[in-house]
């Protein structure tokens, strides 16, 4: 790394956390492993104590490091893109956006995610698929029906077997399962819970084009009980 220019600091926290992620790419660095100490940043790169904190806070803040107290940074888990996406789902609500957006993009992420589970799931994907789909017919209130539910969907990414996938769509998975569930008869419930065991049912057959089209009309019916539209995040 060289040195920061003085007539680059109008940005300068945002210049060095630019400079470190060069230096974690250009050295290779892998997860768990250290960056040089504080000092030794400092005297590189030409830079204030208080200024490499923060870039070293901004890095942190988007999941590229762990700052731990007294030990130094460290590269966080490669596999871990979480922080990401819920700093871009939380753009997307200051953004005032709508929920119905969202939905749609929930809808492409687990139409794709059922083609995935047909060529991937095993047995035991089904089973906990299956498990979750009569928790949600025996839930016993509200709470208890949004947990069933998210873990039905939850499964489905898993089913997929691609880790990366299943972070980019869970946290859209959870949020719309937080939504309040309070609208939900028995026979409400009932019918979204025989519509999850009708999906896992296709899946087992490997009937991709039936357990899509399932998925579809469920989600679109919750999303008509939700009255998910043009209502903003």
């Amino acid at each position: 790394m060289e040195p920061i220019r003085k007539d680059e600091c109008y940005t300068l926290s945002k210049i060095v956390s630019e400079k470190l992620k060069q230096y974690i790419l250009e050295h290779q660095l892998r997860p768990g492993e250290r960056l040089p100490s504080e000092r030794d940043l400092v005297k590189t790169m030409n830079v204030s104590r208080s200024v490499l904190r923060e870039a070293l806070r901004m890095l942190e803040n988007a999941g590229i490091i762990e700052i731990r107290h007294g030990e130094g940074a460290f590269i966080s888990n490669a596999d871990n893109i979480t922080p990401i996406t819920e700093h871009l789902l939380f753009m997307w609500k200051v953004g005032n956006k709508s929920r119905d957006e969202l939905f749609e993009l929930r809808m492409i992420f687990e139409c794709a995610a059922i083609n995935e589970a047909v060529r991937q799931a095993s047995e035991e994907d089904l089973r906990e698929l299956e498990t979750a789909a009569l928790r949600m017919r025996e839930a016993a209130d509200t709470r208890a029906i949004q947990a069933a539910d998210l873990e039905f969907h939850r499964c489905l990414l898993k089913a997929t077997a691609n880790q990366l996938f299943f972070q980019m769509t869970d946290i859209i998975i959870e949020y719309f399962s937080q939504i309040p569930h309070d609208h939900m008869n028995e026979q409400e419930q009932a019918k979204a819970a025989e519509d999850h065991l009708q999906i896992v049912a296709a899946l087992r057959e490997r009937d991709a084009a039936r357990a899509r089209q399932l998925l579809i009309d469920h989600l679109n019916y919750s999303k008509t009980k939700l009255q998910i539209g043009n209502e903003t995040l």
